[in-house]
């Protein structure tokens, strides 16, 4: 066995374009900081190079963080070279640290798919990414997953992949693991599709927050293709989970352990909210419908007098706002419960009109807010309150409750739970997928 000081020899050749420092120096053992933009292909130089010198080393006998290091056992002491990313420690944020983060679990799952268990730090190499290339599909250079992944990204994907290959090794076929690929698009276009035939708008996030695909290689297009409406397809997209052929994954970034929880499964969603009532301001643009325990759906615009836009519900709850829903997918809910929907030209009737419009939501505050006419005509004259963002808003408030005043109590509670659920994003208008976190 060689000393620390020949082993130093061999490897300093590499090292001597890096920023290195040694942080500790005992009798017993070297620790050297090696900080490199590209520390995943350094590691592997070093390790290749000590392979070939045949030197012993492996994976560091002590936690030093995610990306780990390289321990190598010479005669008189231990040698342990700590890889840290050069610049920013954190992932940053926006559109490119997302395709990052998202890539990389993409690829750690791909090599603990490939080798089939559970993987560390030190599987996460080069040669493991290219022998299992054909496992994954993403739309970021892996060099950059490997290099430019920062510490708790390195653990928060390695976690992902070990919970993912402990839940689905073996299933139904060989996964490749897609992000932004073509068989995202497809997928999406998917809902695109069916989400035009059915006049609906409906944010994709809403249909399905996955930001990873598991696709099997025993999944097949076909059903998907052949839907024609989003209930069809969102029953295709859990089939296929269920068959776990097809498996959207929502990614949170993962400390200590993590989870894996099925959500918007048609039949995991219940709800005990039932409709309870209105409140209509007398002053203020909204309205709220009513549930038990206190939940409510405030229905307002948050658009200006200029636009004449954004008119929506959101949910309030005891702690905190739960989501939002948009005129387009409360209509939808109102149409597939066979009842009408709210017109969608307040802003031109209010633009040509006015004062027919204030005379339609004079009886809403007869109606709802019970005020006397006398003070109705007092705030038609109120140019301060009554403005066009009052106007757009409240009409079609009044329009929305005068729809649900007129449906029995059972028609009431449907289309309430339909609504809550659809804000917080666990309708059956959307489909099912996994949340990793």
């Amino acid at each position: 066995m060689i000393t620390s000081s020949e082993t130093l020899a061999v490897v300093n050749p590499i090292l001597k374009d890096f920023n290195t420092e040694v942080i500790k120096d005992t009798n017993n053992l070297t620790e050297i900081r090696v900080v490199s933009s590209e520390r995943s292909t350094t590691r592997q130089s070093v390790e290749k190079l000590l392979s070939v010198k045949r030197i012993n080393f492996g994976e560091l006998t002590r936690n030093v963080g995610s990306f780990g290091g390289t321990e190598i056992i010479s005669s008189d002491k231990k040698i342990r070279l700590i890889y840290k990313l050069s610049g920013s420690r954190g992932s940053g944020g926006g559109a490119e640290a997302t395709r990052l983060t998202e890539s990389a679990q993409c690829v750690y799952s791909a090599i603990a798919f490939g080798l089939g268990r559970k993987i560390t730090s030190n599987d996460v190499t080069p040669e493991n990414v290219e022998k299992f290339s054909k496992r994954f599909n993403v739309d970021e250079k892996v060099e950059n997953v490997l290099n430019k992944l920062p510490d708790e990204w390195v653990q928060s994907s390695i976690l992902g992949a070990n919970q993912l290959v402990d839940k689905f090794k073996g299933d139904n076929g060989t996964y490749v693991f897609h992000r932004g690929s073509k068989i995202v698009d497809r997928i999406e276009n998917s809902f695109k599709r069916v989400k035009k035939n059915e006049n609906v708008r409906m944010d994709i996030n809403k249909w399905n927050p996955a930001d990873i695909w598991m696709v099997s290689n025993k999944f097949s297009f076909v059903a998907l293709d052949n839907e024609k409406t989003i209930l069809g397809l969102n029953q295709v997209i859990q089939k296929k989970l269920e068959d776990k052929v097809l498996v959207g994954v929502s990614l949170k970034k993962i400390v200590g352990s993590a989870k894996i929880s099925l959500k918007n499964a048609f039949n995991d969603m219940k709800t005990n909210k039932t409709f309870k009532g209105f409140e209509y301001g007398k002053t203020s643009k909204d309205g709220y419908l009513l549930m038990n325990g206190g939940t409510k759906i405030q229905y307002r615009t948050f658009g200006g007098d200029a636009s004449l836009t954004g008119f929506q519900g959101e949910v309030k709850g005891s702690q905190a706002n739960q989501g939002k829903i948009s005129l387009g997918p409360t209509n939808m809910i109102l149409r597939n419960h066979g009842v009408k929907t709210v017109p969608t030209d307040a802003a031109a009737r209010v633009k040509k009109n006015p004062g027919l419009v204030f005379q339609e939501i004079s009886l809403g505050l007869k109606k709802y807010a019970k005020m006397s006419s006398i003070d109705i005509k007092k705030l038609e004259m109120n140019s301060k309150i009554i403005t066009p963002s009052w106007l757009y808003s409240k009409l079609q408030v009044t329009q929305l409750f005068d729809i649900i005043s007129m449906l029995k109590q059972a028609k009431q509670n449907q289309i309430i739970e339909d609504l809550y659920l659809y804000a917080s994003s666990q309708s059956k208008y959307s489909s099912a997928y996994f949340k990793l976190e």
